[in-house]
């Protein structure tokens, strides 16, 4: 068999190969359902380019580069999705592409053997494992562009490390800058390079901290454009909050196990980790004979699915080019053992039958009806509002503001930040800024969403509003919607 993959992966037929596998495995991304996170960052985005002032009134709990992305988005496509999944679409041809040339790089640098034929097969790997609708969710969230920049970051690294060219080692800085400022946490996939650079030059430490000054210089930049924005409308607090505090607490409470429906999220990670643990198994194994570099590229990658907190699974598409590499290591291997080809196999089989379920919900299942619901529910409330009325969904995201056409009443567009933070206790009193934002933009309809009213009548004060100055006005299927007294 592993000859005949060898001829297979070497052939002039692999590039097409790719393109069916890959295709065929975002599907599920492609068609992904309308009421995604999609439209909370392009919200956000939209509101931001329109004048709205960012963390003061609109607001998610995101750093800005996200919306920034979002907001051209906006300016260049409108409200299109078939344009928007174009375009991500596009930037996920790129990333493969690119952990391509990155893949060779690495196994160059780890000295293996068949280095195109190692790259190519983790290129097959990352193909599948990299479009599966549970990883990406709609294409448009931090880890869709932070899984490009990760890449590019990396591969920019190994251009200078052979080329010595400091333009190469700005180029990552610059990746790397993006990579912050999109999530934080991502950071530590970084360990690799900064251990790689750290051996490099470690016995001359003038020469380490000018390279790690170069490196670092592009995130400086960028937090000194977005410091320039927030400084002189007194935000900055807003942004720290928005950017890493919030971010912080809100794992912390994923430590503790206070967020729900996690069990579900494990169990399909699980299910994918099964392809990937042969090859760990034996990158264990050989932990003392393989170099640093890929031992750390595993070991990081196994790091930040530990101390994620959280486990939605589309935050984990940022290490699955990892988990590619060291399974392009180790896949010969892999295939001798009956055993763990099986696990391989089975993990496979599972993670595109869960992608494909979602696609199946999408059309058939729950899904499809609570779109028909939100749809109909939406068109009363355009039905009965001028555009510049303000709404409230009382739910979960901004699908709803997209397809009523009407602008949140609140900065906060979800229910749930208000409510995790009086209910953890964080301490920002995002309660009572939401109604406070409700008292000064005196919303024409609050939309109660059926669904989540279990998780969302915990925070009492923000319903007891409610029912204080609304009234039901008509039940729909999966909503309520109450309008404001007169």
């Amino acid at each position: 068999m592993r000859e005949k993959i060898r001829t297979l992966v070497l052939s002039s037929k692999y590039w097409r190969l790719v393109a069916g596998v890959f295709l065929f495995s975002r599907i599920s991304t492609l068609l992904f359902p309308f009421d995604s996170d999609h439209w909370i960052f392009y919200y956000v985005g939209r509101c931001w380019l329109d004048g709205d002032i960012l963390y003061l009134q609109v607001w998610d709990h995101k750093s800005p580069l996200i919306f920034a992305i979002n907001a051209g988005m906006h300016a260049i496509m409108g409200g299109n999705i078939i344009l928007h999944r174009i375009f991500l679409t596009l930037i996920a041809v790129l990333t493969l592409w690119l952990f391509y040339l990155t893949a060779k790089r690495v196994f160059e640098r780890i000295g293996r053997s068949d280095v195109t034929l190692n790259a190519r097969v983790a290129t097959l790997v990352f193909a599948v494992f990299g479009s599966l609708s549970q990883f990406t969710n709609s294409g448009n969230n931090t880890e869709n562009f932070g899984v490009l920049a990760l890449i590019l970051a990396v591969y920019c690294y190994f251009r200078w490390r052979q080329s010595k060219l400091w333009k190469w080692l700005v180029y990552s800085g610059a990746a790397i800058s993006c990579l912050v400022f999109l999530k934080l946490n991502f950071s530590i996939l970084l360990l690799p390079l900064l251990i790689d650079l750290w051996s490099l030059h470690r016995k001359n430490l003038r020469r380490l901290l000018f390279y790690v000054g170069i490196w670092v210089l592009p995130t400086l930049i960028q937090a000194g454009v977005w410091l320039s924005y927030f400084i002189p409308r007194n935000l900055v607090r807003e942004f720290v909050i928005a950017t890493f505090s919030f971010n912080g607490k809100y794992l912390r409470a994923g430590l503790a196990c206070n967020l729900s429906g996690q069990l579900v999220f494990v169990a399909i990670l699980a299910a994918g980790f099964l392809s990937f643990l042969g090859a760990y198994y034996y990158l264990f194994k050989n932990n003392r004979s393989e170099k640093l570099l890929l031992r750390n590229i595993g070991l990081s990658a196994l790091l930040f699915s530990v101390i994620l907190g959280t486990f939605y699974t589309h935050y984990f598409l940022v290490v699955i080019p990892y988990f590619c590499l060291v399974f392009g290591a180790y896949w010969r291997e892999v295939l001798k053992s009956r055993f763990l080809m099986m696990l391989a196999t089975l993990g496979l089989v599972l993670s595109v039958g869960i992608s494909f379920k979602q696609l199946y919900n999408r059309f058939y299942g729950d899904v499809a009806t609570e779109a028909v619901n939100m749809t109909t529910a939406a068109d009363y409330v355009r039905a009965h509002t001028s555009k510049t009325d303000k709404v409230i969904f009382y739910g979960y995201g901004a699908t709803f503001y997209r397809l009523a056409g009407r602008d949140s009443g609140s900065r906060y567009i979800s229910a749930s930040h208000p409510l995790i933070d009086e209910r953890e206790g964080f301490g920002y009193d995002f309660t009572g800024k939401y109604i406070g934002d409700l008292a000064v933009s005196k919303p024409k309809y609050v939309i109660i969403d059926q669904s989540t009213i279990d998780i969302y009548s915990q925070n009492t004060k923000i319903t007891d509003y409610f029912s204080r100055r609304y009234e039901l006005e008509s039940t729909l299927p999966g909503y309520e919607i109450w309008k404001i007294k007169d």
